[in-house]
């Protein structure tokens, strides 16, 4: 099972999201839950989501989180709420605080166009939700980095896990990651544990 999380302003409509569920559908159950803006409810919401789905799949293995932008900020704290989770990040929004700074005050979701106002508890509540030393926690992780990343220093997130990810950097690209078809063999030997 692949549950994918989308980036800021976005849904589980994304065409990341339907890229990847469209990938894998005839091999992997793929989930693109949207949630809230605000992070403690989107925490909530996805731990949820994420528990229901394990045990309405009995338990399968493995789960792989996908979290593209603040969704792969999400993705590395959920990974270490349960049991043999494997995570991939994409274009990862490690910093979030510092990114999503420029957005305070009315948003408008890109898909869905329903505005809401961001305020600076909301970045405040990502505190809560670092991880500090990822490379302490055993977790398999894959890491996909545009280098011409537009909005995230693509350093920082290498810097973080050089020691401990399987990290694919492509020349180029953008935050929206342009080499996702490129990525989707890598993605797919990393979930079945291929060399």
């Amino acid at each position: 099972m692949i549950i994918y999380l989308h980036g800021f302003n976005s849904t589980g409509n994304s065409a990341k999201g339907q890229a990847i569920k469209h990938s894998f559908a005839s091999e992997i159950d793929v989930h693109t839950p949207t949630y809230h803006f605000n992070p403690s409810v989107a925490i909530i919401e996805l731990t949820g989501y994420i528990k229901g789905k394990i045990e309405e799949k009995n338990n399968i293995k493995p789960v792989m989180i996908i979290g593209s932008s603040l969704g792969g900020y999400y993705a590395q704290y959920l990974a270490r709420q349960f049991d043999n989770v494997k995570v991939v990040l994409i274009n990862p929004a490690l910093g979030p605080i510092d990114t999503l700074n420029s957005h305070l005050g009315e948003n408008e979701n890109f898909y869905t166009g329903k505005k809401y106002i961001l305020h600076q508890q909301h970045l405040d509540m990502l505190h809560d939700y670092n991880v500090d030393s990822p490379c302490s926690d055993n977790i398999e992780t894959l890491l996909l980095i545009d280098k011409a990343d537009e909005v995230i220093d693509y350093r920082y997130a290498y810097q973080k896990y050089q020691s401990c990810a399987e990290t694919i950097l492509y020349e180029n690209g953008d935050h929206q990651f342009q080499h996702l078809a490129e990525a989707i063999p890598a993605i797919r030997n990393f979930y079945f544990d291929l060399a």
